[in-house]
């Protein structure tokens, strides 16, 4: 979604965006935000968290249902999608230990933000939502997502759109097949193949495949596109950051290479914690794997 935004606004300037959504009480001070003042800092680097909400009535909070950190390196000339597992176990200020998908629902974008910079330790003051339902009209606007589609994933993905009451929309394909927005927002829910790191997968896939999407089409196509994608979204960036943003991204080879944690490394272990099943590891290796990704250009 930032790569589509940004591509965009540089094309569109001023009068394609402004239908984006601005977050302007969004805080900004190092407190607020939960940044330890000696974290690492380095300008060439850009990290902003991406929130996928649930909130299919529109009339609560949403629970977080996609985690991500998007870190734009201009240094390594790549940009680094990180998936944070939305049921890790972390502390949350002011509630305790809970899924960090709660933190969302509980304070919103602040909040969220706060709990990941404090749990992992890191930098990252901005960030993008989309409500997963909003998410198909953006996905539709691209023109749809190639998806390698199993047959059990076939099933799930319209047993989802029939539980929304959508019945004309089935896939029948399976194999590489082009997701409408519903189908493709039915895939990224999937929860009842493989785990909930499988889920994280095919959430990373949707956004590689929307990536793929936009890089066919040509710029003058981008101002319809922004239009189109502008009241789907908010954001705290500014029209200067997002202009800023463009800048780095256009014009160049761009590799996308995504993480999820907890990774391998992490040896995390999954079970109930007596109300949930959560994710537990160890948070403070977690954010040093993190920071090797980020910085380090490793994993």
């Amino acid at each position: 979604v930032v790569l589509i935004l940004c591509g965009g606004v540089l094309c569109a300037a001023w009068y394609f965006v402004g239908d984006i959504e601005i977050d302007r009480d969004f805080p900004k001070t190092d407190s607020e935000l939960g940044v330890n003042s000696a974290e690492v800092h380095d300008e060439t680097i850009t990290n902003i968290a991406l929130f996928g909400i649930d909130s299919r009535t529109h009339d609560d909070q949403g629970h977080a249902d996609a985690f991500m950190i998007l870190s734009i390196d201009n240094k390594h000339n790549k940009l680094k999608l990180i998936s944070i597992l939305r049921d890790s176990k972390v502390e949350i200020e002011g509630y305790g230990q809970s899924k960090i998908t709660n933190s969302y629902w509980w304070g919103s974008a602040p909040l969220a933000i706060k709990t990941l910079n404090q749990n992992f330790n890191m930098n990252v003051r901005d960030y993008v939502r989309v409500n997963f339902d909003q998410l198909a009209d953006v996905i539709d606007a691209v023109g749809g997502v190639e998806i390698d589609v199993t047959a059990e994933e076939l099933e799930e993905i319209n047993f989802h759109m029939h539980g929304l009451g959508i019945y004309d929309s089935d896939l029948y394909e399976t194999g590489m097949v082009t997701l409408t927005g519903n189908q493709a927002v039915s895939y990224a829910r999937i929860r009842n193949v493989g785990t909930d790191i499988a889920r994280a997968g095919r959430q990373q896939e949707v956004l590689e495949a929307m990536l793929a999407a936009v890089g066919k089409k040509s710029a003058i196509d981008y101002p319809s596109l922004v239009s189109q994608m502008s009241q789907y979204v908010e954001t705290s960036l500014s029209y200067q950051e997002m202009i800023s943003l463009a800048t780095v991204l256009l014009g160049k080879d761009i590799n996308l290479s995504t993480y999820t944690i907890p990774s391998e490394e992490e040896n995390a272990v999954g079970g109930s914690n007596g109300t949930a099943w959560v994710w537990q590891y160890d948070l403070e290796a977690a954010g040093d794997h993190i920071h090797r990704i980020i910085y380090e250009d490793g994993e």
